[in-house]
């Protein structure tokens, strides 16, 4: 039974160090979410029409489910539209779409970009999702 919803934004947070999935404007294909959200001490405040939140092993914890589902968009607050985010290394990628690169410290001093004139205080993103499905149990996989 596939119970698809049109369209989620899900809320994208680093946990740096490897720890995070990469995303990719187009790509459609298995995720991990949090089951339960995390605490607003944890993430911060959720947007308002956010309703999933991404998993990053931050959290060992057996808080996490799979779901399948496409990404349409991915935002940042201050950079604007991103066409993907890559998290393999100890540097992450954000690609805006009409914009360079940029390289994000990932290991060391976690955040902190290559580009001097660029503060970015926070790299959580809202993704928009399409024909999310419900979490896939074991026997679906």
């Amino acid at each position: 039974m596939t119970d698809t919803i049109a369209q989620h934004k899900a809320l994208w947070s680093p946990g740096w160090y490897e720890l995070d999935q990469t995303l990719v404007v187009g790509e459609q294909k298995r995720f991990l979410f949090f089951q339960s959200n995390p605490s607003q001490e944890e993430i911060g405040p959720l947007p308002d029409d956010v309703d999933l939140v991404f998993f990053n092993q931050l959290d060992s914890s057996a808080n996490s489910e799979v779901r399948f589902m496409k990404i349409l968009e991915i935002l940042h607050p201050q950079l604007g539209l991103l066409s993907r985010i890559d998290t393999d290394g100890m540097d992450y990628i954000f690609s805006p779409i009409d914009g360079n690169e940029i390289v994000v410290n990932a290991e060391e001093e976690p955040g902190t970009t290559y580009e001097e004139d660029l503060d970015v205080n926070d790299w959580s993103v809202v993704v928009t999702l399409m024909d999310v499905v419900p979490p896939i149990s074991e026997e679906d996989v």
